[in-house]
């Protein structure tokens, strides 16, 4: 029977599954947004939470472990892309990143809930009348 709290190689391999994927997700979308391909970026969040529910769903990965995993790649380039555009840009039109990886992990975040919350429910009983 499996907790809630799951430990081991299943958790270890998801979470650095999902740093691979958050990873790949934060460089396509870095490539748009310099490139000037911005319509891509609306694809990117609903990737960022497909990623986020198939963490949970296959590694069973709790949601904010799966939504961290997500983000965390992309946080030491944001960290670092945030104050660097601030010269350049503006102050208010660099928080464009940090915003970003907000909404990515927000998206993340929903995406693995929605299939915890799914996990989590009974399934439904048949009627014994049918049986």
């Amino acid at each position: 029977m499996e907790t809630t709290h799951q430990t081991g190689r299943r958790t270890s391999v998801g979470i650095f599954v999902g740093f691979l994927a958050g990873l790949f997700w934060f460089f396509l979308s870095f490539a748009a947004l310099f490139n000037g391909v911005f319509f891509l970026l609306l694809l990117f969040l609903p990737a960022y939470a497909l990623s986020g529910a198939l963490l949970a769903w296959v590694f069973r990965l709790p949601p904010i472990h799966a939504a961290l995993s997500l983000v965390g790649s992309a946080l030491p380039w944001v960290a670092w892309l945030w104050p660097a555009t601030i010269s350049s840009s503006g102050w208010f039109t660099s928080l464009g990143w940090p915003a970003w990886l907000g909404a990515a992990f927000g998206m993340s975040l929903l995406g693995a809930q929605l299939v915890a919350a799914r996990r989590r429910r009974k399934p439904t009983e048949t009627d014994p009348a049918l049986a």
